[in-house]
């Protein structure tokens, strides 16, 4: 399992400030020290400086060794202690060339307290000051402070309680800080020795003016306290302690009591401080589940037992001693709280540092590992230690115990299991105490390694060997990203980036249940060595402005196998062998990839192919034990194998016996790929054509076989059975004549011998015009003339094809005749008729002769006295004839009577115009004196009756306008009279 990158306490680069103590007032002239302890196990060139100042130190540590700094400025110019409620930027900053180890130690006047220091990789975003309770004086202190790394960092702060500088509880308030600026809170003190305990205070990193989040480092603390003040001899102490970042909780804690200063095997009572995130989280102590949650928080307990601290969701651990000879607690010390390191952040080597200062008596490092881990335990090169026993609440694991020499020294412990241990001082009424050493991982996200051959995960993968990277996150994930693209040489050579990943499942891993995330394609390294792949995980539960946290995976390659295969090409449609070997004998597992979607396993495998073509087959020979595989691919050739088949005929038709084969062999895989053929006909016959066609001579049942052969000399066989033969139909037919006019109808009957059922078999016409026809009898009439040669073939209900019969007809042209346009005329006037007739040559006939010069003249001349229709009738060849008629109008001069009476009397009642009625097209308008219109008519069927609008019109004279419209008339207007 891994944890991205794996940060320690050890580091290049720290920060951390003058916490603020009791010892500062003047009651006490300012008597306490600080300094800095520096442990180098390779030889290490460090600075020590006070930001904001022209304070610097150098040091040249040689390697396992420790120098102590200078003494920090408390005074003048050059003084960084935090003195009250605010902003500080004086701050103490260490930086090496090389990884090494600090503790801050602040002790004088029987007051001391050290701290464990991180280095600033470990930073996080969102904290929870970690205190103990207040009581003292009226001038201590529970207080905390915020150290920024970087410039534009922005804090949020949230109070537990009411601060010192009037900040109200559980109120936010933010603070901007740049590089190294430090900004420090402090629980209110009314004036009694009882202040504000600050636990429980949140303390998170917003975006800056730089719109992003930045990493910061918070130390919590007291300026004294007691704990479990005890009515006589009780003593308080200073306390400061880094705090780890929330993404670094656990949740499994060992813990051991401190030893008695009298014997390592005496232990005294401690307190626990469990500090919880979430209200809701479910915490046991040796099995027995806490209650009494304080300010939603934390619990608060003492223990007289070494604790197994579990919890259902992520937790923080801090062990406290409490003050001489309270709650039990015997002979030398005095109070100092240590935060814990969960199981999930055990280590295997730590180095950390022993001192003496202010009175320090007796020195003890107490540690917590799984027996399997004691043969192993080396402490400063020994496996001696001065107590251990069995974890009461944990079974397999044992507390050690090794007291260690009163006198400032540097101290090693190694381990091939992981282990977790705290390192203390005791005193009279004088204690210093923290973590040895840790782990500090973000726990909220896991990654592990599995070859895909491997049954479970992997510790290492090996050269192409395909792997995976599982990603498990406490909360769910919106997006992950594996930047292989960055590694040179992997595969594949791109990133594989996760949009929206699918939960592949959960898994509780100690004690907190993780979402699991699998890597949705295989990737492989390129050779051995250690690689490191940036992986990117999104959510909005990751506590940073960007909701992203990018992180490195070591990937570790190893040797893998060797192997390699042979291959037995065959032709498709046949076995092809594939043999795997290797020299090693821990080579057990063999897949592989046909390159066809078909797969196989097995040390020799068999595939048949379905089709030839060159195939990429890769093996991928592998390690049972470890998941490691080495694939091989080689490009194989293999034979296409024809698929024979052919189309035979459904009949064979008698007499001639004629059948075409149509072959339909194809190649898979390979095309249009030259092949051989050989058939057999049953009779005797063969042929190597690819579409023969063969002629029986008589009815039987003919054995069929196509054998195909390519070029490689894969073959197919198929075969059909020839045996439905049958009679040809005769075709044969009359028609109603052999010549006709055009317009005709010719009828043609069928007189064909057919075989079979005569009702179901089909005839086809062809009438030689582009048309055609499949009934029995049809009829036919050609527009156009012309030699016509009509044929007509059948297909018997048994599928026989006859022979064609054919017959000759002749169609004949009928003359166009046109006898020209209407013709008007007047009485006695010649007029010539404008016939046309085509062909020229056809005789012409004009009826009835009447008045005409001559009847059979294609345009005579016409006089008549009165109107006379005419019919022209052509005739041409074989008599086909044609007619068409014309009209001759024999118009009379218009007489217009200039009175008439309407009295009703039968006599001259309508102005009556002779011969107008004729002109159909005339149109007559009177008027009255005054020009208006009293009489309109088109035409002039119905006389005037001298009435307008159903009223008689008196008599008087009338002006007329008369239009003929026909024969050359113009118009025609004078006076008629109404006579009454």
């Amino acid at each position: 399992m891994s944890h991205g990158q794996s940060f320690t306490n050890k580091g290049r680069e720290f920060w951390v400030g003058y916490g603020h103590n009791q010892l500062f007032g003047a009651s006490f002239g300012n008597s306490q020290d600080m300094v800095v302890y520096l442990s180098a196990e390779q030889p290490a060139n460090v600075t020590v400086s006070i930001s904001g100042t022209l304070w610097v130190r150098t040091y040249s540590i040689p390697a396992n060794s420790v120098v102590v700094t200078d003494l920090i400025p408390r005074s003048g110019g050059d003084d960084c202690r935090i003195t009250n409620e605010g902003l500080y930027r004086k701050n103490i900053h260490i930086e090496s060339n090389v990884p090494i180890v600090a503790y801050a130690h602040i002790y004088g006047s029987a007051s001391s307290g050290a701290a464990m220091l991180l280095p600033v990789e470990t930073y996080g975003y969102t904290y929870m000051s970690l205190n103990t309770t207040q009581d003292y004086d009226r001038d201590c202190y529970s207080w905390f402070y915020v150290v920024a790394s970087e410039n534009s960092t922005r804090v949020r702060i949230t109070p537990a309680a009411l601060t010192k500088g009037g900040r109200p509880q559980d109120t936010p308030f933010d603070i901007d800080l740049n590089k190294g600026e430090v900004y420090n809170v402090m629980g209110n003190n009314p004036g009694t020795n009882i202040g504000n305990d600050l636990s429980g205070s949140v303390i998170q990193s917003i975006p800056g003016s730089d719109g992003k989040c930045h990493p910061i480092s918070v130390f919590s603390g007291s300026s004294r306290t007691n704990v479990c003040q005890a009515p006589l001899f009780g003593g308080g102490d200073f306390m400061m302690q880094q705090v780890f970042p929330a993404t670094a909780w656990g949740a499994r804690y060992l813990t051991g009591l401190t030893s008695s200063s009298t014997a390592a095997a005496t232990l005294n009572p401690n307190r626990f401080r469990v500090y919880v995130r979430d209200p809701s989280t479910a915490v046991y102590a040796n099995g027995v589940r806490l209650t009494g949650l304080v300010n939603f928080a934390y619990y608060d307990f003492l223990a007289t037992a070494s604790q197994y601290i579990t919890a259902n969701k992520p937790i923080m651990v801090a062990q406290v001693m409490p003050s001489h000879d309270a709650c039990g607690y015997t002979d030398l010390g005095d109070p100092e709280i240590i935060f814990l390191s969960p199981v999930e952040q055990a280590i295997k080597n730590v180095t950390f540092y022993s001192t003496n200062k202010e009175s320090i008596q007796v020195n003890y490092l107490t540690l917590i590992v799984h027996n399997n881990g004691l043969p192993s335990l080396m402490i400063d090169g020994s496996p001696a230690v001065d107590h251990s026993y069995d974890h009461p609440g944990l079974a397999g694991y044992k507390v050690v115990v090794k007291k260690l020499a009163a006198v400032a020294a540097q101290h090693t412990v190694t381990c091939d299991s992981g282990f977790n241990a705290i390192t203390y001082g005791l005193g009279l009424y004088e204690s210093y105490g923290y973590n040895a050493g840790s782990y500090v991982n973000n726990l909220t996200f896991l990654a592990e390694l599995k070859n895909d051959l491997s049954a479970g995960p992997n510790t290492y993968t090996c050269p192409k060997t395909p792997f995976g990277i599982t990603i498990k996150t406490l909360y769910p994930l919106t997006g992950i990203t594996w930047h292989y693209g960055e590694v040179a040489g992997f595969t594949p050579n791109a990133n594989i980036v996760y949009t929206s990943p699918v939960l592949a499942g959960t898994e509780v891993v100690n004690g907190k249940t993780y979402n699991l995330y699998k890597q949705p394609l295989p990737a492989a390294a390129p050779s051995i060595g250690t690689y490191y792949i940036p992986v990117t995980i999104q959510s909005p539960s990751i506590d940073n402005c960007s909701n992203s946290e990018k992180f490195i995976v070591e990937v570790k390659v190893l040797a893998g196998p060797t192997a390699d295969f042979t291959a037995a090409p065959d032709c498709a449609y046949k076995p092809s062998v594939f043999s795997g070997a290797s020299p090693e004998a821990a080579v057990d597992t063999w897949e592989w990839d046909f390159d066809d979607g078909a797969f196989g396993t097995g040390s020799r495998a068999e595939r048949i192919y379905t089709a030839g073509g060159n195939y990429t087959v890769t093996m991928l020979a592998g390690r049972s034990i470890d998941g490691c595989a080495i694939p091989v691919t080689k490009a194989v050739a293999i034979p296409g194998t024809p698929v024979a088949a052919f189309d035979a005929p459904a009949v064979v038709c008698m007499p001639g016996g004629e059948s075409k084969f149509v072959n339909k062999t194809t190649m898979p895989g390979a095309g249009n790929a030259a092949m051989q053929y050989q058939w057999t006909f049953g009779d005797g016959g063969t042929a190597t054509g690819e579409h023969p066609v063969h002629y029986y001579t008589a009815r039987g049942s003919y054995p069929v076989t196509l054998i195909a052969t390519s070029t490689a000399g894969c073959a197919d066989t198929i075969d059909a059975v020839i045996a439905n033969f049958a009679n040809r139909p005769i075709a044969g037919f009359t028609v109603s004549a052999s010549e006709a006019c055009a317009g005709t109808e010719f009828r043609f009957t069928d007189n064909s011998t057919i075989p079979g059922n005569p009702a179901n078999a089909v005839r086809i016409w062809d009438y030689d015009d582009g048309t055609s026809g499949t009934t029995a009898t049809p009829a036919k009439t050609y527009t156009r003339a012309g030699s016509f040669t009509v044929s007509m073939h059948l297909i018997s209900s048994e599928g026989c094809i006859s022979d064609t019969a054919t017959t000759g007809i002749t169609v004949y042209p009928i003359p166009v005749v046109n006898a020209g346009p209407d013709v008007i005329t007047e009485p006695n006037r010649p007029v010539q008729l404008k016939a046309s007739v085509t062909p020229v040559t056809a005789g012409v006939l004009w009826s009835p002769p009447t008045g005409l010069s001559n009847a059979r003249q294609l345009q005579p001349v016409a006089t008549l006295q009165e109107n006379q229709g005419y019919v022209i009738t052509a005739t041409g060849d074989y008599g086909c004839s044609a007619s068409d008629t014309v009209l001759v109008k024999v118009f009379k001069e218009l007489k217009i009577p200039n009175a008439f009476s309407p009295d009703g009397d039968g006599r001259n009642d309508t102005w009556r115009i002779p011969g107008l009625e004729e002109y159909h097209h005339a149109t007559v308008q009177v008027f009255n004196r005054w020009g208006q219109v009293v009489f309109k008519s088109v035409g002039y069927s119905i006389p005037w009756n001298g009435m307008m609008n159903g009223h008689k019109l008196p008599a008087g004279a009338y002006y007329y306008v008369i239009k003929p419209g026909d024969n050359g008339y113009g118009v025609l207007s004078g006076m008629v009279m109404i006579v009454r």
